[in-house]
């Protein structure tokens, strides 16, 4: 007779099996609504040429009659039409791992959208692209596949995205909107490298912030009950407002933002123009990389395998040299799917250091505090996971039904000469 604990986890498993298949054949009969779509929009194209009049009123009416068949805005409505025509049009790598269930609808839009500026006639610069994002859209989750897609594209074509890049710069701008309740939300919106350093700086004064609290109040001293939310609100509006951060300052005097940014060795020194990359974000202008790179305090040299992977550079407690090769490699947690930054991980040791595992590159790993929490060993044996860390640093995850996850570093990608070879990138 199975003990109810066996029964419980095959009958998760089987779930979890039902459900990626259904997942797949949700996928696959998406991919015959994004040829509806493409047929929608070659009616219309053949009906009405576009830029001649009448084409915006037959476009227009095109959108809404499918937003009101499908209960949709009117903006989901022109998004589902415009992918769907681009998919068939452009991108028949993508169209047949989405026609077999390989890829979702969502991955689908990332890698239609991370390839807009690619010139609609560069059909080399296409296949190239489509030749290593969609392997990986097919392993990964639609946030990872979006980071790398959009440096796939700016690898491919780079002087088309330095462009783009520099046009958004133009617009950069705060905005402010009501939220009801008396609330309010103030938006920035700029160069990705400039946000996230800002965020990351109020991260680490929030956390210093809360930490000091915790200290005085084990001595006596009220405590802090704010979320770290809030004290990430309160110094931001501290600092627009005064000018000033609170009575703490000296502390945090030391603190600076941590952005990760990869650039080629030749762009660097100015040869080319190649894109650079914000770590787990994606492309961004050679230009700002250059201008960070003579304000930044320190920098360091990264050399990287044919494959695209960052190469190798008794106590428990990793050195600095070893935290920042892992937090190279992994760049994000390394959970699959997961998008925390690294920076913002704890080191683990796959193989518990308590249990005989040593504290050696191939023995540990970013992992958030989340997912580092699935695998301890307090964790009841029907919500514990467990992890396996193999050569290059693939981690396999096994869930406490037995079915397994495997997540690789994510890879960098190799810049493209205009002759169609590939340059490492320092």
């Amino acid at each position: 007779m199975d003990h109810p604990l066996d029964r419980y986890l095959r009958r998760s498993a089987e779930i979890v099996a039902e459900c990626v298949e259904l997942e797949r054949e949700i996928a696959r009969l998406q991919a015959q609504k994004a040829a509806l779509a493409h047929e929608r929009v070659t009616l219309l194209l053949d009906e009405v040429r576009r830029g001649s009049a009448g084409f915006d009123q037959a476009e227009r009416s095109m959108i809404c009659e499918l937003a009101a068949a499908l209960r949709l805005s009117r903006y989901a409505a022109a998004k589902l039409l415009a992918t769907g025509h681009a998919l068939h049009e452009r991108f028949p790598a993508t169209r047949s791992a989405f026609a077999a269930g390989d890829v979702s609808a969502g991955h689908v839009e990332t890698v239609v959208e991370a390839a807009a500026h690619v010139p609609h006639d560069d059909h080399a610069a296409l296949a190239a692209y489509e030749a290593q994002v969609v392997p990986f859209a097919a392993a990964e989750s639609r946030a990872r596949t979006k980071a790398f897609a959009e440096t796939v594209a700016a690898a491919v074509t780079p002087v088309a995205l330095i462009e783009v890049h520099r046009r958004a710069h133009a617009d950069r701008t705060v905005s402010v909107s009501d939220e009801g309740a008396g609330q309010a939300t103030l938006r920035a919106t700029g160069p990705a490298v400039l946000i996230h350093a800002a965020y990351d700086l109020l991260t680490q004064e929030g956390r210093t912030a809360l930490d000091g609290a915790k200290q005085a109040a084990a001595s006596g001293l009220p405590a802090d009950e704010r979320r770290l939310d809030q004290v990430r609100f309160d110094r931001f509006l501290l600092r627009v407002l005064t000018g000033r951060v609170a009575g703490d300052a000296d502390v945090l005097d030391a603190i600076r933002p941590v952005v990760q940014v990869t650039v080629a060795a030749g762009t660097l020194a100015g040869r080319d123009e190649r894109m650079a990359e914000l770590d787990g974000r994606g492309p961004m202008d050679p230009e700002f990389a250059r201008r960070l790179a003579v304000v930044a305090p320190s920098w360091q040299s990264v050399f990287l395998d044919d494959a695209g992977v960052v190469a190798r550079t008794g106590t428990y407690q990793p050195t600095e040299a070893m935290r920042r090769f892992l937090r190279t490699r992994d760049r994000t947690c390394r959970f699959p799917g997961c998008r925390q930054p690294a920076r913002r991980c704890q080191i683990d040791h796959t193989h518990d250091f308590a249990r005989g595992g040593a504290t050696d590159l191939g023995n540990l790993a970013c992992l958030c505090e989340t997912h580092h929490a699935l695998k301890h060993p307090d964790v009841d044996p029907r919500w514990r996971w467990t992890a396996e860390q193999r050569p290059g640093g693939v981690i396999v995850w096994t869930t406490p039904a037995g079915v397994q996850y495997t997540d690789v570093p994510p890879p960098r990608v190799m810049f493209v000469n205009a002759d169609g070879d590939r340059a490492d990138a320092a």
